[in-house]
């Protein structure tokens, strides 16, 4: 069976759908069709065997270096048995572990999950909050599950620390560092894969013994994946033709007869000068919680640079 030689184990909303597509015009790495396979932390798919999962790798030539990239890898205690399983299966692999400002990158799970489940169910409606989804007494009274998640989130807890988890940095290091030791770990920042790709995909490539990536891979087109923010933009266009239409009525019917450039021209500029439909767009983080997560998460930055060898005065907590 050919099993994965390095595994990227999160952060989610870390950049790592980014890297999986520039790592995957590597000649030289194989990564599967399925971005995140997610074997080691879902009891339903660990259950179907190791063979199920190697299948995933079955096309990678022999020369290749093989990964794979499953943010779910970094949560846990959530997902409390993926770094023990991950050893007994892959007890050779290298790590690499992209982190960013936790804050932002826990609002920006929440507003992941959201975005699920607009695209899944068609309710445009956010019926949460952010303060809903972390904090325990929003939590406890907030909109049932089914309004939240999608069926394509069943896996996941519906649990304050969900968000937070994935930032708890040193918690999760930890949680490897139980079973691997310190040189299998490549630690990054989103900052600065925002900041030089090249840079730091060429750390990747160091740390796996393989060739640089081709500069005109960083030439061509952005590579920039599962942006929420298009999204949420789309969405509001969606919502405001939908309101035009509505008031228009039969007239709406007569747009055919315009000629396609003159009517495009005409529909850009009447969505821009619609007032913006909101009821669509997750709530911005309170005051008050940026705050408190904040202090809750600059505690633990000296013992994140101490097991990173990296400094995060960028993200200024």
């Amino acid at each position: 069976m050919r099993l994965p030689d390095f595994v990227v184990i999160g952060a989610a909303k870390a950049g790592t759908t980014s890297l999986h597509a520039l790592l995957d015009r590597h000649p030289d790495i194989f990564m599967p069709r399925v971005k995140e396979p997610e074997f080691f932390a879902r009891d339903d798919r660990y259950a179907a065997g190791v063979e199920a999962y190697a299948a995933g790798f079955a096309e990678a030539r022999a020369d290749q270096t093989v990964g794979e990239a499953s943010t779910i890898y970094s949560l846990s205690p959530l997902f409390g048995q993926t770094a023990a399983r991950m050893k007994e299966h892959l007890p050779q692999a290298k790590l690499i572990y992209v982190m960013r400002d936790p804050v932002a990158r826990a609002y920006s799970y929440y507003v992941q999950i959201l975005k699920n489940y607009q695209n899944v169910t068609g309710d445009r409606a956010v019926h949460r909050s952010f303060e809903e989804f972390v904090l325990p007494e929003p939590h406890s009274t907030a909109a049932p599950r089914e309004k939240a998640f999608s069926t394509a989130n069943a896996h996941l807890p519906d649990v304050p620390e969900l968000c937070l988890a994935g930032s708890e940095y040193v918690q999760q290091i930890a949680a490897y560092r139980a079973h691997f030791d310190a040189d299998r770990f490549l630690f990054l920042k989103f900052e600065d894969f925002v900041t030089d790709r090249a840079g730091v995909v060429r750390q990747v490539t160091d740390f796996l013994g393989l060739a640089p990536l081709a500069d005109a891979v960083f030439e061509e087109a952005s590579v920039t994946r599962n942006v929420s923010k298009a999204h949420f933009n789309a969405l509001e266009e969606t919502v405001t033709l939908d309101g035009m239409r509505k008031r228009a009525g039969p007239l709406w019917a007569l747009r055919q007869a315009v000629p396609t450039p003159l009517r495009e021209m005409l529909r850009r500029q009447a969505v821009r000068r619609s007032p913006a439909p909101t009821a669509h767009i997750p709530p911005p983080m309170q005051d008050e919680t940026r705050a408190l997560l904040r202090t809750r998460f600059a505690a633990q930055i000296p013992e994140l640079e101490r097991l990173t060898g990296l400094t995060f005065a960028e993200w200024d907590l």
